[in-house]
């Protein structure tokens, strides 16, 4: 049961992140009005309630998951923390910003979930 509770949070993680790439993806293709994406949120906004929720919520399936054992669970922490990176890296070499602490501590996010996929890997295994 609680295999399935995660899981369902980590699909849950991966729809958000998707929705805000796409969000994003539409943003930059249209004027620069600050709030001329899909949704209409402000970049502060978008990332706050998609991509911190989209981490809360992957933290959660993970803390609550721990003792079992899933290699989907392990493969949806993989992929969601890999989408962050991607997501900043493809915003770096876009925007050519490279100073900002928010993109930094975006990327330490992604890595922070990445690291939780590795974590569960080895935990479950001595299992």
């Amino acid at each position: 049961m609680k295999t399935k509770i995660s899981i369902i949070l980590l699909l849950i993680s991966l729809a958000l992140l998707i929705i805000y790439g796409v969000d994003v993806i539409v943003s930059q293709g249209s004027s620069h009005d600050e709030k001329s994406s899909t949704l209409h949120l402000s970049a502060a906004v978008r990332g706050g309630v998609l991509g911190g929720g989209a981490v809360i919520l992957s933290i959660v399936a993970f803390a609550i998951s721990l003792r079992e054992k899933s290699n989907l669970v392990v493969l949806l922490l993989l992929v969601n923390g890999g989408i962050i990176i991607a997501g900043m890296m493809g915003l770096i070499t876009k925007e050519g910003s490279t100073g900002s602490s928010t993109v930094y501590g975006t990327i330490g996010l992604g890595i922070l979930l990445m690291a939780l996929g590795v974590v569960k890997i080895f935990y479950t295994r001595k299992r």
